[in-house]
């Protein structure tokens, strides 16, 4: 089966669940406009997947979760431990599921997605940014823990992002609506306490919040991009297409 492969935790939030997969249903449209292709979407929970399952993806989506655990960036637990998630078996899986398909199969990452790309290729993260990013002033969006627990409240947090992303992008609009996307796009969600700190290398920012946190990344020789913010939740989705068509352009023909 031709498929666009989503990955996720058997623990995923339905809602967000639900938002995950109209997302790549998106993708999965235009990627069959664009390649004149009848792939469909197939979801794999990590828990029930094997690696070998994958083995027919045209594209991978990593979807977002718990925290990296810090040994994968070869740190350790710098705080409270109650500030923390962790999932080691996930950390594993989508480990192993880049080493076999980074040079095979077109990676878009969100929010753990793009931590987790990071951390494979050898970049670092920040483990809490109300701690980690001390004498910075931080946008309100990007302190979440512990102050806004509340699933609707983080969901309702928004800034804005700029960067390279949207200069390079003009030239794939066509039409005034997916200009009119793309100015949208340029405010974002933020349901994250953690962000890339280093950035591994052969990787490039494309895009960063006004606190320097950075929102959008892309491989300079694969076609992987991966953001650090939530383009599925219903909220933004619609603004999302111009950042689809950038990934699928990524994609040799």
């Amino acid at each position: 089966m031709e498929m666009i492969s989503l990955v996720l935790s058997k623990n995923v939030n339905e809602i967000v669940f639900n938002e995950y997969l109209e997302f790549s249903n998106l993708i999965k449209e235009e990627y069959n406009k664009k390649f004149n292709r009848n792939v469909e979407v197939k979801y794999f929970f990590y828990e029930e997947s094997k690696i070998e399952d994958l083995e027919d993806s045209y594209v991978i989506i990593l979807s977002g979760g718990v925290d990296v655990y810090p040994v994968f960036y070869n740190s350790t637990i710098l705080y409270e431990e109650d500030l923390y998630k962790f999932d080691k078996d996930r950390d594993e899986f989508e480990l192993e599921l880049l080493e076999k398909y980074h040079k095979k199969v077109p990676i878009f990452g969100i929010c753990r997605g793009i931590q987790i790309i990071n951390v494979y290729f050898k970049g670092t993260l920040f483990q809490h940014l109300p701690y980690d990013i001390k004498g910075i002033v931080i946008d309100n969006s990007h302190k979440i823990y512990p102050e806004i627990q509340d699933f609707n409240a983080k969901r309702k947090l928004r800034h804005h992002i700029y960067g390279t992303f949207f200069d390079e992008i003009t030239s794939l609009l066509n039409n005034e609506n997916n200009i009119n996307n793309l100015n949208n796009l340029k405010v974002v969600n933020s349901r994250h306490h953690q962000a890339i700190k280093k950035l591994a290398p052969n990787f490039e920012i494309l895009a960063l919040a006004k606190d320097g946190i950075i929102e959008i990344i892309k491989h300079q020789n694969l076609p992987i991009l991966a953001v650090q913010y939530h383009p599925e939740q219903k909220e933004i989705i619609d603004n999302q297409l111009p950042l689809i068509k950038y990934f699928l352009n990524l994609i040799p023909l």
